[in-house]
């Protein structure tokens, strides 16, 4: 992963960042009695940001301090976490303060973090081998609520850390806010460049050499969570800061434009793309014979799968350099930026151009990218190949070929090349290329047990879990567990998986067979029998009294069911509703069909998903698609004994 705003340590640094700094104040006993918080802040709130502060001094393109100050109170168990403190560092970032103080009700100190309740912690994300990442971290807990956490820090950025700009989120969602201020002090020689939503203006003065940027809010009344909301950085207030130059050690960088940025990080990975003579070898062994640059970059990429893994090794400038790529072949492994530099010194190999990507990863956007604020809002590193308009995940060892899923697909991101950065976006997904079709037989019972099986075909994102757990889990016992957690088999008594997926495209296909006890359920002499037992969608939105933000739904899906049940002979149909059902919505397409030939009734629903931005005030008519679409996923026929002649 790749060192970015806010630093290295994702959004573990960015929460802390948009936390808190100075004006230290003494503080009169009980001024943080929960008494005088104004009522109208408690309207569905379950903390109170009493006091926030942060505090950014810039003195140099290559130094800077961030003094953080937040008093909140806690007013409910359902607070996020708001009674702990963490703060990373790494080689380049210093703490040089950290105090953690509790109060309760009444407002009364009850003690301070003591040094055996703080804790100084090697900071490893998932696939990481080695990195200077630390957090020094405390946690408060009191015996009851409400009661009150005063943090302050302070820490001291050098070289890379110059460029974890801190971020200023006043308040959460379910939170409100008495006060909180942001403060930025630099050289007049250089530049805050900040994009700001639901903020005042900022207040900027000049004294001597430097200039002073200045933000306050107060009185912030909570903001209910809302499902399907847009990006956090755009419902609620919030700050986003970088500096237009800025000093990396031996690179000087600039965010005046985005094709500034391309450039320092472009020049960032100069000179390490050199192959070893036994690479290049190999290399060109693999591709002789191929004509076209499709099946080069296939043979290539199988090679990158089978000789390298992903592992963050993240040292300092490591965070955002990428290692050469004689040391990926030596060690066999890297991080996204060296396993993309690595893949694109093969494909230079062959005479084939290829471009570094910088992407956020990740199913929502926390800060979507545009082009009109340039900042490292990205977290990952991708590889584009113009020939092909291909772009290649080089982490996984399991991914087809120029295969994205929902985490990267349909957003912003920088190419970069020695003339620098160019924004472009990655394909979104298409409902008919995302999805499955199945289908599944139910043998019924006179006693309303079943034989059951189910085969079906996943493609897109919907078998990117599978393709996972068939490569991660080589047991197949814990596999057909896995699945049965998931409800997406209905047992684990069963006989028969089968589970395979294409090396060369996003497809899966599942198989599996099992006898049920009680699919149907009898009452006296009628069984009713669900159409879709295992599979039916029953996701329904939250109901609101009243929507407060545009509806953002990122679904894009195409699923097909059929499901037939064969019935007992000594059973016939009282009922099974209507043999059509459809409706439609812009989020989607509902549609089943319903249709009896002796004793075999077969149903047939397709249901498709699309991603859609919808105003606030069609929430409602959004929400009744989903409670119709849960209800006629839910249908059952009613079966009665036939009478005997």
């Amino acid at each position: 992963m790749l060192k970015q705003n806010p630093s290295l340590f994702g959004l573990i640094l960015f929460l802390l960042a948009c936390t808190l700094p100075e004006v230290v104040v003494a503080q009169d006993d009980g001024a943080y009695a929960v008494v005088n918080i104004n009522p109208e802040l408690l309207s569905g709130a379950t903390s109170v940001v009493r006091h926030h502060s942060i505090e950014y001094r810039v003195n140099s393109d290559r130094v800077a301090f961030v003094r953080h100050r937040k008093v909140i109170t806690l007013l409910n168990s359902n607070h996020d976490r708001d009674n702990v403190l963490v703060v990373p560092y790494d080689g380049d970032t210093r703490i040089t303060q950290f105090k953690a103080v509790l109060y309760d009700a009444a407002g009364e100190k009850v003690r301070s973090a003591k040094k055996s309740e703080i804790e100084d912690v090697r900071y490893l994300t998932g696939g990481q081998f080695y990195t200077d990442a630390r957090i020094q971290t405390t946690t408060l807990n009191h015996s009851s609520y409400p009661y009150t956490i005063e943090f302050e820090y302070e820490i001291k950025q050098t070289d890379v850390g110059v460029f974890g700009f801190p971020s200023w989120m006043p308040q959460d969602f379910n939170q409100a806010v008495e006060y909180s201020s942001f403060t930025a002090t630099l050289p007049t020689s250089n530049e805050l460049l900040y994009f700001g939503n639901q903020l005042p203006e900022a207040n900027i003065t000049e004294e001597g050499n430097d200039r002073r940027y200045f933000w306050e809010v107060e009185n912030l009344k909570a903001v209910v969570k809302e499902v399907e909301c847009p990006p956090i950085s755009r419902v609620l207030p919030y700050l986003r800061t970088g500096l237009r130059t800025f000093d990396l050690g031996d690179y000087v960088g600039s965010l005046n434009d985005w094709q500034s940025f391309g450039a320092f990080i472009a020049k960032l990975m100069e000179g390490r793309s050199e192959l070893p003579e036994q690479l290049r070898a190999l290399v060109q062994e693999k591709t002789a014979g191929l004509s076209t640059d499709r099946e080069k970059i296939n043979v290539l990429y199988r090679l990158l799968q089978e000789r390298t893994r992903y592992v963050g090794v993240q040292l300092g400038i490591g965070g955002w350099q990428p290692f050469p790529a004689d040391y990926v072949e030596e060690n066999r492994f890297g991080d996204c930026k060296a396993l993309s530099n690595y893949m694109g010194a093969m494909l230079a190999e062959v005479g084939i151009a290829s471009q570094p990507v910088l992407i956020y990863s990740g199913h929502r956007q926390f800060f979507p990218v545009d082009a009109s604020f340039t900042t490292n809002a990205f977290n990952h590193m991708i590889l584009y190949v113009p020939s092909e308009d291909m772009f290649l995940e080089c982490t996984s060892s399991t991914a087809p070929p120029g295969y994205l899923g929902s985490s990267t697909s349909d957003r912003n991101v920088l190419l970069l090349s020695e003339s620098g950065g160019e924004l472009a976006r990655t394909p979104a997904l298409v409902p008919s290329e995302n999805g499955y079709v199945r289908h599944t037989t139910v043998e019924i019972q006179p006693d309303g047990s079943a034989a059951f099986s189910t085969r079906g075909r996943f493609f897109g994102t919907e078998q990117e879990w599978l393709r996972g757990l068939l490569h991660q889990e080589e047991d197949q016992g814990e596999r057909l567990k896995y699945l049965a957690s998931s409800e997406f088999v209905p047992n684990i008594t069963g006989e028969g998986l089968v589970l395979n997926c294409n090396p060369d495209d996003p497809i899966a296909e599942l198989d599996y067979r099992t006898s049920l006890k009680a699919y149907g359920r009898k009452l006296g002499t009628r069984m009713f029998v669900p159409l879709n037992k295992f599979y039916r969608f029953e996701w329904i939105p939250d109901q609101l009294e009243t929507r407060h933000h545009d509806i953002h739904s990122l679904s894009s899906r195409f699923l097909v069911d059929t499901v037939q049940l064969a019935l007992p002979e000594n059973m016939e149909v009282e009922s099974m509703g209507d043999t059509e059902v459809a409706f439609s919505h812009p989020v989607g397409n509902y549609s089943s069909k319903l249709q009896q030939e002796g004793n075999l009734i077969t149903w047939i629903r397709t249901f498709k998903l699309i991603p859609v931005e919808l105003p606030a005030d069609t929430y409602e008519d959004y929400r009744q698609f989903f409670v119709d679409v849960a209800k006629a996923d839910k249908r059952q026929v009613v079966l009665k004994v036939k009478r005997t002649k």
